[in-house]
């Protein structure tokens, strides 16, 4: 017994050794295409790296991100436990009709953090009321999870968290703004029309319109109907939380464009160039083809020319939002778009500068909860 195991111990042994060395000849990759990211680079040590910790940290996921073979390993692991019938896989369930539903469990929800964001959001309101702006000019527009919509499709067996909980709170921190609930909504429609990809956590472009003829019927104004645009399809899409799973087998998404007259004229500005448009079409031929609306995120994203009214939105946004403004840019004469992750300037001299009239909060209701960069809101 004792030799069986010092055999088994000597080949994993050999096994860990011989994948070690395997990832330490194999070049470094810089980027991953599948999982749209940076992969960490061997750190650099130093005295304060060590004291704070980050020397640790960084090792690790540079182990992790520079493992031999990172992506067939993931595919045999996801393979191996589908065969155990196992449905959640990677942080991911595997739900029915081929979607992939990101995990986010009650463990997951960071409390404190949802009501700083809350309460931050409501005070960067009550600061656009105070110099001026009308309530009824203000939004916030959480989009429902794909948990939360198609919780009917879930394992029996998986735990989400308690959405319709988070909704009421947001109710309360920000009574006395528009706050228009699509949960009621996405929910009749999802029978009827995608909502989501079935393997990116992001909606649909259909889900987008969704949103905006909501938003719109929020304004107190007649929202525009399917039929009323042209609609191009790119198919072959493959998502985020596919790339967590990598199982050959997946579906694969339609990405679709939705065509308005005149859009082609608007002027749309990001990453300081001048572009034809707001849709990207060169990222169709790419892995994240959601790229495809303004060429992705970036800190901030001006479209012009919608129409000759005088009003000029603002939005606060995350990736969400990208798949939404080219609905929206028919309504204003002038979008800005600002996503916090990237941008550092002042607000408020931003609102002044572009005259602002109205102003769109616009996230991922699970987004929100955990963004620390809503913090920059305070910063005026």
């Amino acid at each position: 017994m004792k030799k069986q195991n010092s055999i088994i111990i000597a080949v994993f042994g050999l096994l860990i050794v011989s994948l070690g060395l395997l990832s330490w000849l194999t070049p470094d990759a810089e980027f991953s295409e599948n999982e749209n990211r940076v992969l960490q680079q061997l750190p650099r040590l130093t005295a304060d790296t060590v004291k704070s910790g980050d020397f640790g940290d960084e090792v690790e996921d540079y182990l992790s991100d520079q493992f031999w073979q990172r992506d067939r390993w993931t595919a045999i692991r996801s393979r191996a436990k589908m065969l155990l019938l196992n449905r959640d896989i990677g942080g991911v369930y595997l739900a029915d009709d081929g979607y992939y539903i990101e995990k986010v469990t009650p463990n997951d929800l960071d409390g404190e953090r949802l009501a700083k964001n809350l309460q931050t959001l409501r005070q960067f309101f009550d600061r656009c009321a105070e110099g001026g702006m009308a309530a009824e000019n203000m939004t916030f527009l959480p989009v429902p999870t794909p948990g939360c919509i198609l919780r009917d499709k879930l394992p029996e067996y998986a735990t989400l968290f308690d959405e319709d909980a988070v909704f009421a709170q947001m109710e309360a921190a920000l009574e006395g703004y528009r706050l228009p609930d699509l949960r009621e909504p996405f929910a009749a429609a999802a029978g009827e029309r995608q909502l989501y990809y079935r393997t990116d956590h992001h909606w649909t472009t259909a889900g987008a319109l969704l949103g905006y003829q909501c938003y719109r019927a929020a304004l107190g104004l007649p929202a525009p109907d399917e039929a009323d645009f042209t609609v191009e399809e790119y198919p072959g899409f493959r998502g985020t939380l596919y790339s967590k799973v990598l199982d050959a087998n997946a579906p694969t998404d339609t990405v679709m464009l939705y065509r308005q007259p005149g859009d082609t004229g608007w002027s749309v500005r990001y990453d300081n160039t001048d572009h034809a448009g707001c849709y990207d079409t060169a990222k169709l031929s790419q892995k994240d083809m959601y790229e495809v609306f303004f060429g992705g995120n970036w800190p901030t994203v001006t479209v012009r020319g919608g129409a000759e009214n005088g009003r000029r939105l603002l939005v606060l946004k995350d990736s969400y939002a990208n798949a939404f403004l080219p609905f929206a840019a028919a309504d204003y004469e002038e979008i800005v778009a600002v996503d916090l992750r990237y941008y550092l300037g002042s607000l408020s001299e931003l609102m002044q500068q572009e005259g602002i009239t109205d102003l769109l909060v616009l996230y991922s209701t699970s987004s929100f909860i955990a963004d620390p960069k809503i913090d920059r809101l305070a910063l005026g």
